[in-house]
């Protein structure tokens, strides 16, 4: 069950602090958000693979960065 303060996170229940709360928040945001590719530049073809290791489908290179995000910036 999805509440306003806790989102998709309330189906942790009590188990979870806001620790747990801002990680979950951050890892789904930003897999969905889109990335420019820096060897083609092309945009919203780069897909997170594993923790910090991203894939362009266009130019089927491998991008290493950050665990959520592709820059640490």
């Amino acid at each position: 069950m999805a509440t306003e303060k806790v989102k998709q996170t309330g189906k942790y229940g009590v188990r979870s602090g806001r620790g747990i709360r801002q990680k979950y928040i951050l890892a789904t945001k930003t897999n969905k958000s889109e990335y420019v590719c820096p060897n083609c530049g092309y945009k919203g073809k780069i897909k997170r693979t594993a923790s910090g290791i991203y894939k362009c489908d266009k130019c089927k290179s491998q991008i290493a960065g950050a665990a959520y995000r592709l820059s640490s910036k």
